[in-house]
């Protein structure tokens, strides 16, 4: 059971009555107060796929359910430092199949369904679910007979609710959460997200290239229909409160440049925070993002 936190948005008499408000803190009085529902995002891990300081990127979404995105290597060892219940994590997004992401998925599905005797349920859009069902789940889909005298072949349903994402428009996941997607460029299908609530909304960018020549260049060749071109080039990501964003500085990457994010707009640069980063990647102009921030919203 998560613990629910509210905000109070005061009336116009407890703002022009500081005492009042005090006093009906304390007692049964009514007054036309109003009561927000807030949720928490706490990042995980910050470090790239090489990271040996860090853990993989990753975040918790703390609504009337817990949320996982994405799931790093050493899951439970990370889930135990920040005093998570794995029992309580029953609800995983999954940005793309890449190893940093989905290594501790297995684990958690298989201890799901084996331990906990329970069902995990997967948060994806379709062309990443297929992902899932061709080149994930294949590695773990032979088991024994319930006598151990055969080798039997079960389906991902087996082990999985899956719950599509909408690739265009908003989905709701609870009462107070919402998420939209976009495509990434990555050489995989990969996720950027916004999560919003009722305060902000958080956005993630995901595994991508953004580096405005060449989304252009894709745009012009047909390689990306404008909508998506729009997704990544435009503002959709930019309007969030807070951004999350992968960033490297060395090439060859098939990530994020530091210096295309250096070249936004400073009310945009002051709304990230660096993930998704080496170990040797030292904070500069744009901040880097802390292993156990939380951002309500």
């Amino acid at each position: 059971m998560q613990v629910q936190f509210y905000v109070r948005m005061a009336c116009g008499r407890c703002l022009e009555e500081p005492l009042a408000w005090l006093a009906r803190e304390v007692s049964a009085v009514q007054c036309c107060c109003t009561w927000i529902f807030v949720m928490e995002f706490e990042v995980l891990g910050i470090g790239d796929a090489f990271t040996s300081l860090y853990y993989n990127t990753s975040f918790l979404i703390r609504s009337n359910r817990l949320y996982l995105v994405d799931a790093p290597q050493a899951l439970f060892r990370l889930l135990r430092e920040r005093n998570i219940d794995p029992g309580a994590v029953n609800d995983v997004i999954i940005t793309h199949i890449h190893g940093d992401h989905t290594s501790g998925l297995e684990t958690l599905i298989l201890w799901k369904k084996y331990v906990q005797k329970r069902r995990l349920t997967l948060y994806a859009s379709q062309s990443v679910y297929r992902q899932l069902c061709k080149k994930f789940f294949p590695r773990f889909a032979e088991t024994f007979s319930p006598h151990l005298q055969k080798i039997i072949v079960l389906k991902f349903e087996d082990y999985v609710d899956y719950f599509k994402l909408r690739s265009n428009g908003v989905t709701r996941l609870d009462h107070n959460l919402w998420i939209e997607i976009r495509e990434n460029w990555h050489p995989t299908p990969t996720l950027g997200l916004k999560v919003s609530g009722p305060l902000k909304t958080i956005g993630i960018s995901g595994d991508t290239c953004y580096r405005p020549s060449l989304l252009k260049r894709l745009r012009e060749n047909g390689t990306l229909s404008e909508m998506r071109y729009e997704k990544l080039a435009g503002n959709w990501l930019w309007s969030a409160d807070v951004i999350y964003h992968d960033a490297a500085r060395a090439e060859p990457t098939s990530h994020t440049l530091e210096k295309d994010l250096l070249a936004l707009p400073e009310g945009i640069r002051k709304k990230i925070r660096l993930v998704h980063i080496s170990d040797d990647f030292a904070e500069g102009e744009l901040k880097v993002a802390r292993e156990g921030e939380m951002v309500t919203f």
